[in-house]
């Protein structure tokens, strides 16, 4: 199974993309990704540790929120991969469109580091260059 981590996960974020505004597609598929027992590990500033399906809808309701809110776009960039056994790092660059004080929008840097167990990930950890600029953005 680990030689397929990468193409799970960027198959993993066509789906986070994809349902952000469709609840019920995101829950009734998120179990192909995850179990009950994973645990998302944001910053403390933005979402903190959520655990299983409900953290992750928890935090898809606040993203949802904010794109909303916002009505910012964004598109990533310069994807690369780190595999080393069961954990992959992902990083990757996100571009923001212009919204309020902000007429050239934003670009930061992200860091995803996944840990898997049983074919699913178990531990999805963030990593932001600019968390406070990050907040401030979406403020």
């Amino acid at each position: 199974m680990s030689s397929t981590y990468v193409e799970f996960i960027k198959e993993y974020s066509e789906f986070i993309e994809s349902t952000i505004l469709d609840e019920p597609t995101f829950l009734a598929k998120l179990p192909d990704y995850i179990t009950d027992e994973s645990v998302l590990a944001e910053p403390d500033s933005l979402f903190g540790r959520l655990v299983g399906i409900d953290g992750w809808n928890t935090w898809r309701r606040g993203a949802a929120d904010m794109a909303v809110r916002t009505g910012i776009q964004f598109a990533a960039s310069n994807s690369q991969y780190f595999q080393n056994g069961d954990t992959v790092l992902h990083y990757y660059d996100i571009e923001f469109s212009p919204r309020e004080g902000y007429p050239d929008g934003w670009r930061t840097s992200i860091i995803e580091r996944y840990d898997f167990a049983d074919g699913k990930i178990a531990t999805l950890t963030e990593y932001y260059a600019d968390t406070t600029a990050f907040v401030n953005f979406f403020a």
